[in-house]
């Protein structure tokens, strides 16, 4: 790739903490709640579902001072960033796009009041009135057409992943987007649903770092690497925010990020380390909430390299493994033990219909001496980055050393990690998944259909991708990415996924939790199961 970012890290990042400090004095500003919303009603969207317009992250009241600092392990100001004027377009509140994510993971209109399906490879998107740019200027359909194709000249994987070329986006008027995919794509709303997919005005400059956008903050000062510094934006279209000022710092050490919190320097904290949590929790003064993301952990295994070929094998991994221990010790209760290889946050997860593989030392043993397994050495290879990585294989190392099956754990950096799951090396691979958009299908499609990226890319030597069963479960795949009918779409998905767990294609471990903790006096968070999607509107002290 191009860029230094991957694609992988763009896609499926879930999370990347931080913490807000806040460093004045904030008083009530009212409910934060959105009651002059003109949008109040339901919406039917394009993509055959519905969204309500009552967002809880409208904040009407006028500004009450005070300012924050969010610091972020992530980068705000990276040079990845240069498309959007030298800032992140996740967690800023910045910039906007035209559509969000709920907190039930719906999605919810936003810049665009609405979109509808014109043709198979068409749609239509309205967008809201009196929306303006931070330099003054009004939004209108020009200003999305040239958005888009920025995102799609910058990053050469951003055709394959939106479906749509550039010069397909075109305005049929002032306030009406006409966007051709190359393909019947009914989940194309779901996946814009995305703040990576940004809408800036063409005044932005990448050379002198000067980002313009819609949302409630607009860029005072940045210095790069270090922090970007913003201000209330009076004439934003949904409610004034709480705040005057709001910093994003760049700290990515998750020690100092509870430090100081306990410390009295900051007032929220993104990410702490689970060691800290219980003693956040119980000091007096600091709260900790635990939010459900879209993400999961699991072990994937290469069902084409023997011995991992025989299902028996991998049946018997799964009776081996406690996912409600992992996560109680190793994990601090931090997370939910998992059935399968997609958040249960996604509708389409399936989860409560599964097949339970209930921890059975007896079962697993049985199935080991069943199966073709001779007593080889399974190499089970995960990153540097995966966090408790090592501690989880080396708990699965153990039970299934108890099972009889050998187990040699290989931790490199992600690089190394990358290339060597790409060649089909490895017997077991622990992997992570996630979704910054609001349409998931690309979980399942990527990694478990034939020709999506994972399958693709990590080819053996027959030829087959090393999580795919074949053509089954690709039609399933592929009846579900190409329906816009929630309903029809979770039938087929959970067709493909009771395929998945039955011949045991992974491991599930848990569906990942993100930790907020705060000061006693922090109100009015709106955090969203998307943690990058987080609203800092109507954020208050009670100071």
């Amino acid at each position: 790739m191009e860029d230094s970012i991957t694609r992988r890290t763009l896609l499926g990042a879930v999370g990347a903490g931080g913490f807000v400090s806040i460093a004045g004095c904030a008083g009530d500003s009212g409910d934060g709640g959105g009651n002059d919303d003109p949008y109040s009603s339901e919406t039917k969207t394009g993509d055959g579902s519905s969204t309500d317009n009552n967002s809880s992250s409208g904040n009407n009241s006028t500004a009450t001072g005070g300012s924050a600092n969010v610091a972020l392990s992530m980068d705000p100001t990276e040079g990845v960033w240069q498309v959007y004027g030298g800032v992140s377009p996740y967690y800023t509140n910045i910039l906007e796009p035209l559509i969000w994510v709920s907190e039930e993971m719906k999605l919810e209109p936003w810049l665009a009041t609405d979109w509808e399906a014109t043709s198979d490879t068409t749609w239509e998107f309205t967008l809201r009135d009196s929306v303006k740019f931070h330099n003054g200027e009004d939004l209108v359909a020009e200003h999305v057409v040239w958005s888009f194709e920025q995102v799609l000249n910058e990053w050469s994987y951003a055709p394959g992943w939106l479906h749509v070329e550039s010069g397909s986006v075109t305005a049929i008027d002032e306030t009406t987007v006409e966007f051709e995919t190359s393909d019947p794509f009914p989940t194309f709303p779901g996946t814009i649903a995305h703040n990576m997919i940004a809408i800036q005005h063409p005044d932005r400059s990448r050379e002198n770092t000067e980002p313009i956008g819609t949302g409630p903050y607009q860029v005072e000062q940045r210095t790069q690497g270090q922090h970007v510094r913003t201000s209330g934006f009076d004439d934003y279209w949904n409610g004034t925010p709480s705040l005057d000022e709001l910093t994003f710092s760049v700290i990515t050490d998750p020690n100092t990020r509870a430090l100081s919190l306990q410390n009295g320097d900051v007032d929220v904290a993104f990410d702490p380390p689970k060691s800290r949590v219980e003693k956040l929790d119980s000091n007096g003064g600091t709260n900790v909430t635990t939010q459900l993301s879209p993400g999961a952990v699991y072990v994937g295994c290469n069902i084409y390299k023997a011995p991992m070929d025989d299902p028996k094998l991998r049946q018997a991994l799964n009776y081996a493994t406690s996912q409600s221990d992992l996560v109680e010790t190793i994990l601090s209760n931090i997370g939910v033990p998992a059935k399968g290889p997609v958040a249960e946050s996604i509708f389409w997860s399936a989860h409560e219909k599964l097949p339970a593989y209930e921890q059975d030392t007896e079962k697993a043993k049985q199935l080991v001496e069943e199966s073709s397994y001779d007593g080889e050495a399974l190499q089970f290879h995960l990153s540097n980055q995966q966090v408790d990585g090592e501690l989880l294989a080396q708990a699965l190392q153990q039970w299934y050393d108890e099972i009889g099956v050998n187990v040699d754990i290989q931790v490199t950096e992600e690089a190394s990690f990358e290339d060597t799951v790409r060649s089909g090396e490895p017997h077991l691979i622990l992997e992570s998944s996630g979704t910054n958009s609001g349409a998931a299908d690309y979980l399942i499609y990527e990694t478990f259909h034939s020709e999506g990226d994972v399958n693709e890319r990590l080819y053996n030597e027959e030829g087959t991708g090393i999580y795919n069963l074949g053509e089954e479960v690709d039609q399933l795949i592929q009846a579900g990415f190409q329906t816009g009918d929630q309903a029809e779409k979770e039938q087929k998905y959970e067709q493909a996924l009771q395929r998945i767990m039955e011949e045991a294609v992974v491991v599930p471990i848990n569906y990942s939790e993100y930790i907020v903790a705060a000061s006693d006096g922090v109100s009015s968070m709106d955090l969203r199961p998307i943690p990058e999607m987080t609203r800092w509107t109507g954020l208050q002290t009670g100071q």
